[in-house]
């Protein structure tokens, strides 16, 4: 019984909060590297949404009520579906990718064959004021199973994306301090990218290096993930996520 029990505590999935967003410059073919069983551990900041009438009912179906910013503008509301994901490590598919990616020294155990980690987020409602939107929604977490090594893992993807051994070990610890989400963004777009400084700690600012155009911040707080994007300054988008209550 005993060994029964651990066994099942063995291959419970743990509960992971991604509370930040790392951005990875990446060329298109080193996504289309990553086998397809695992590519959905990247994420969109701002899902497709549905429309609704009103606040009150994108707070039903979500589940929550939105802290919105201060404006004059009026919103329309969108509410979009939770998510409920799944990225499943093939270890033939993972080895061949990293040989694809010309990476010889990097072994994938045997033992992480048909591994399956979860991907979920609640629902999240999206604000649109026209000149700008912000999306928010419970954190994306990672359930892999306990036990399992998602630093090393984290490692190897970065691996099979073109990072060297350094920055792939840099990334992964870095995960392992502070879960973040991974989005990619292609490197032939000159970008600013850069933290600041907000009431609720730090967020990661977004521009084309002209900062000219749409910018966008994304954030966290305890309890919440929010992406603002839109035609912004700088210090309005930071006036903007400063006056979230």
């Amino acid at each position: 019984m005993f060994f029964l029990l651990l066994a099942l505590v063995l291959q419970s999935p743990q509960s992971i909060a991604l509370k930040r967003v790392e951005v990875l410059r990446v060329n298109p073919g080193d996504i289309e590297r990553v086998p397809s069983s695992l590519r959905s551990i990247f994420v969109d900041p701002v899902p497709d949404a549905e429309a609704v009438d009103s606040l009150d009912e994108a707070a039903k179906r979500v589940g929550f009520t939105p802290r919105l910013p201060k404006s004059a503008n009026k919103p329309q509301f969108g509410v979009s579906d939770p998510i409920r994901a799944q990225a499943t490590i093939g270890v033939a598919d993972l080895a061949d990718a990293l040989r694809e990616a010309k990476v010889t020294n990097v072994p994938v155990p045997q033992n992480w064959d048909r591994i399956t980690i979860g991907i979920e987020q609640g629902g999240a409602i999206l604000a649109d004021y026209g000149d700008f939107l912000i999306s928010q929604g419970p954190p994306l977490t990672l359930n892999p199973p306990s036990g399992f090594p998602l630093d090393q893992f984290i490692e190897t993807l970065a691996r099979v994306l073109g990072m060297n051994e350094p920055a792939a070990r840099t990334l992964s610890r870095n995960f392992v301090a502070n879960p973040a989400e991974f989005f990619p963004i292609p490197s032939r777009y000159e970008m600013d990218i850069h933290e600041v400084r907000l009431n609720s700690g730090r967020g990661l600012l977004l521009q084309n290096a002209g900062k000219v155009g749409e910018l966008a911040l994304a954030w966290t707080s305890a309890d919440r993930s929010y992406f603002v994007t839109g035609l912004l300054t700088e210090a309005q988008a930071i006036e903007l996520a400063n006056s979230i209550q």
